[in-house]
């Protein structure tokens, strides 16, 4: 920890005597007031590393949000071509091989996020299957050669607030926005789970192909039986099988303030409780790029670190967020959801939000209090109807049968020699 806060201190001290940009694929470092440059290709040395390693066609290389681990989109689709062992070589990109081996299935390879090693299995792997922009691969070098495909799956869903194009903050960094854009030129084919999802894309990510709506695989998880996956949840966390969970998910602020008003998880807990009856346990998960203070939370269970937020919203009677696009996947549980935003103005004008809270199917509170008497109000027959009218308003294509989809596609880009281009009737069947 120490290392990697000097690190960032040290950079900060680099930025204010060298201008760094990135043109036409060269990185040039000049120096500020005086005519010196450096120029570095982007591709040379991984031309010159990596470009010769022939392409296999049955190698799928994952990476979940820059190395997070076995989660998202990602993992649903290798379970699903697990079902077929020996068909594929499986590589997962991860952080901390050694920490995280145990939670992944034996026939999944791991290597270590950004290595060596790393660039060598993209290199090699016919098809790239990631849920975020590769950014970080990209400012090294990272190539996608003829013959390669990128199937890109994001881990947004009905999202409310603006993401990538479409937010200031990002878009005013031109060196993340030009490799962000490259990103985009190089993916073959998204995977969205709605018409509204379908637009946003377009409008986001700058030049989009072949986007396809599938349904995102996580959330098939909703649509099965899943009684192991909660008891798996609650043993984990040490929670009683007869206790019900309340989920807390609170995103990150890309200006590092929360709102003056913290969530009391005493208060909410007792009025849950005297709504929905039974022991209650709070659980919260905070953003990877969360700095909201632990201390803050009086009580409550933290699950941050478990690797898979899909079964701890299966696992969850009830979830509570601010603007993270979770609360949008468990809606299709059917369960109650509830906002706490207490810095809604502060967060649209920073971050943007596509539509109003009001628009959503959920009870908003600006502050405790508030939240309190929307627990008590919450009217399980008007919340249905709510939803069922969001998500026809969306154009939702949840199912159950995503990673079903995303497979076929997968079998077809396998098997397909000559890089043939693929039907638009199959991609849409």
């Amino acid at each position: 920890m120490k290392k990697k806060r000097l690190l960032i201190k040290l950079k900060k001290l680099v930025k204010i005597f060298v201008l760094y940009t990135i043109e036409n694929d060269y990185k040039i470092y000049r120096i500020r007031n005086t005519k010196i440059n450096i120029r570095f290709s982007l591709q040379k040395r991984y031309q010159s590393k990596w470009g010769y390693i022939p392409i296999q066609k049955n190698k799928i290389i994952f990476d979940n949000y820059m190395g997070m681990g076995y989660g998202c989109n990602c993992k649903y689709v290798a379970e699903r071509l697990l079902r077929t062992p020996g068909t594929y070589d499986l590589v997962w990109v991860v952080k901390d091989v050694a920490n995280n081996k145990h939670l992944f299935p034996k026939n999944i390879r791991l290597v270590e996020y950004m290595s060596e090693e790393a660039f060598k299995e993209y290199a090699s792997a016919g098809i790239w299957i990631c849920n975020y922009h590769l950014i970080a691969y990209l400012n090294k070098g990272l190539q996608k050669k003829k013959g390669q495909v990128y199937i890109q799956l994001w881990h947004g869903s009905f999202g409310i607030k603006k993401i990538e194009g479409d937010c200031r903050n990002l878009v005013i960094d031109k060196n993340w926005e030009y490799l962000a854009k490259k990103n985009a030129d190089v993916t073959d084919y998204w995977i969205s789970n709605s018409d509204f999802e379908t637009k946003i894309y377009k409008q986001a990510f700058w030049n989009v192909k072949n986007i396809l709506e599938y349904g995102h695989p996580r959330n098939d998880l909703f649509f099965m039986k899943n009684d192991g996956v909660r008891e798996k949840v609650k043993k984990k966390l040490g929670i009683s099988e007869e206790s019900k969970i309340l989920l807390y998910v609170p995103t990150f602020r890309d200006n590092g303030l929360y709102g003056a008003e913290y969530l009391d998880s005493e208060k909410v807990v007792r009025k849950i409780e005297e709504r929905f009856g039974g022991n209650w346990e709070f659980v919260v998960r905070y953003h990877p790029k969360s700095e909201l203070c632990l201390e803050k939370i009086k009580i409550g269970i933290n699950a941050t670190n478990y690797p898979d937020i899909q079964e701890l919203l299966l696992a969850s009677d009830a979830v509570i967020t601010d603007y993270s696009s979770c609360i949008f996947d468990f809606i299709l549980t059917g369960r109650p959801g509830f906002i706490f935003a207490t810095d809604n103005d502060i967060y649209n004008e920073v971050r943007g939000l596509y539509y109003p809270l009001k628009n959503t199917p959920f009870l908003i509170a600006e502050n405790n209090e508030q939240l309190c008497k929307n627990i008590d109000d919450f009217d399980e027959n008007v919340y249905e109807k709510k939803v069922k009218q969001f998500l026809s308003d969306k154009g939702s294509v949840e199912d159950g049968h995503a990673a079903e989809r995303v497979e076929r596609l997968i079998k077809q880009l396998a098997r397909n020699e000559e890089n043939e281009e693929i039907s638009k009737d199959f991609l849409e069947s």
